[in-house]
Formats: C-alpha cells, structure tokens, sequence
C-alpha cells in the first residue's frame, strides 16, 4: 500500500506542511500560518482554471486537418474520441461527425461552453498550417493514394460525407 503524506498542502507555498502550521482558517483555505503572516494570497482561481482547462484541451484537440474546397475551408480535429469539423473562419458552429446516423453532421452545443475552446482551436489551426496537415477538395476527387498519415486518415471518411457542403 502507498505510504499516506501526513501534513497539509499549502496552496501558496507548495509546501506540505504539518497540521500545526494551519490556523483553523487556514486548513479550509490551504494556506499555512506562516504564508497568512507575510499577507501573501493565493492567485486569482479564475486565471488558474482557464489555464488548467487551455492545457486540458491544448492535449485533447488531436489529429487536426485542414480541408480545403473552393467555396471555404474546413478543419477537422479529434476530441473525446469523436471527430468534429468547422469552417476555417470559426465563424460557424462546431459540427461533431456521426458515421452511422441518418443525419451525418450535427450541431454540437456542449463545446460552446468552453471559453478557452476557441483560443485552443485558433492556436491548432495555425500549427496544422505550419506542419502542412492541409488537403484539397480536387485533389482528395483526383488522387485516391492521398499522403496523409494514419492518424489523420479517420477524417477521409468524414471527408467523403462532406460532399453535399462542398
């Protein structure tokens, strides 16, 4: 069995420190006597969240491409082992692909709640541009041995419904 820490965490200092060193304040707040004393608070919770939820999804958004036609562009990305597409301009909604429903796109309004989503989205889209995850509409009809990695190959079958957007 793991060996259980005795103390308590400060969440100013970093330090586990014995239960003595909190004020009874202190423990349900997590800041030690010592760290009250010198006045010193804890950061604001509301950056610590945005940048904890930015790195969860910066790690989750997987697998992006981009996908060109002539009338817009896509881009098409993996989240929560589903696959997602929206216009390039993010002006659209955020479609999630459904491969055995009648109804192949739709529209998906639990990932609108992440305010850090769009942030992460624009910041993919630009790395996927620099690292030439990019294809074409014309060349995607003409080309059927298409150089694309394994990864990113779970977005042809996405691709091959899109042609009624294109």
């Amino acid at each position: 069995m793991g060996k259980k820490k005795r103390g308590h965490f400060c969440k100013v200092c970093g330090r586990i420190r014995a239960n003595e060193k909190f004020s009874g304040k202190g423990h349900r707040q997590h800041i030690c006597k010592d760290c009250k004393r010198k006045g010193k608070k804890l950061k604001q919770p509301s950056t610590s969240a945005y940048d904890r939820e930015f790195h969860y999804l910066n790690k989750a958004i997987k697998n992006c491409l981009l996908f060109y036609t002539r009338h817009s562009d896509f881009f098409l990305f993996e989240f929560r082992e589903e696959r997602f597409v929206t216009r390039g301009d993010f002006e659209s909604e955020i479609f999630v692909y459904q491969p055995n429903g009648n109804q192949k796109f739709l529209v998906e309004e639990s990932l609108h709640s992440y305010d850090a989503l769009m942030e992460v989205l624009f910041k993919k889209y630009y790395e996927t541009i620099g690292s030439e995850n990019v294809l074409d509409y014309e060349i995607f009809i003409e080309d059927s041995s298409l150089d694309i990695s394994k990864k990113r190959r779970q977005h042809l079958e996405v691709i091959d419904s899109m042609n009624h957007l294109v």
